[in-house]
């Protein structure tokens, strides 16, 4: 929800260290259609996840050998540093750009893609890149750093989508997109 204007994840959220004047004001998340009072229609988010290839697709199956991947591969640590997003959707009610641009991926589609852009077992990288190359994608941040500072379990999109920015580039100088 949005307490005091700020998105918060509310249910961990101490009242004594955000009431102004021993007052709350209580809103639902911005750049969502309203249900009713706080609840918020998270479907266009969702969507934006999938929109952005933010599922795994790998080439093994259950009966093939068990994947390896170094834990302290470059890849893995850069996927590390995002994976734990929960869906909470506060960085997404944060992003300025979201509210300008509703086309917008947002920050946790974009920090989904870059973990997965990181993951050496999926095989769908340029399609991904491609997902995330547009208009909508991650070129359009402004590394504003609003949904970095509110995340709930402090993870920084914004420098996940910065490091998208890059592959996405080099992909294009490559012609792969």
């Amino acid at each position: 929800m949005t307490v005091n204007g700020v998105a918060r994840w509310t249910c961990r959220t101490n009242v004594s260290k955000v009431e102004k004047d021993g007052r709350l004001e209580i809103a639902p998340l911005s750049h969502l259609p309203i249900i009713k009072d706080l609840v918020t229609d998270m479907r266009e988010f969702f969507d934006k996840g999938a929109r952005a290839k933010g599922r795994f697709k790998g080439k093994q199956n259950r009966y093939d050998e068990f994947a390896r991947v170094d834990p302290k591969s470059k890849e893995r640590i850069a996927a590390n540093a995002g994976i734990e997003c929960i869906g909470c959707g506060v960085c997404y009610a944060s992003c300025d750009v979201v509210g300008w641009r509703p086309e917008y991926l947002g920050p946790a589609a974009l920090n989904r893609a870059w973990t997965l852009a990181n993951d050496v077992r999926d095989i769908q990288q340029t399609e991904r890149l491609k997902a995330v190359a547009g208009d909508a994608g991650c070129n359009s941040c402004h590394s504003l750093g609003s949904c970095s500072e509110r995340c709930p379990k402090q993870i920084e999109p914004t420098a996940g989508i910065a490091g998208l920015k890059m592959l996405v580039a080099m992909a294009a100088l490559r012609g792969e997109i």
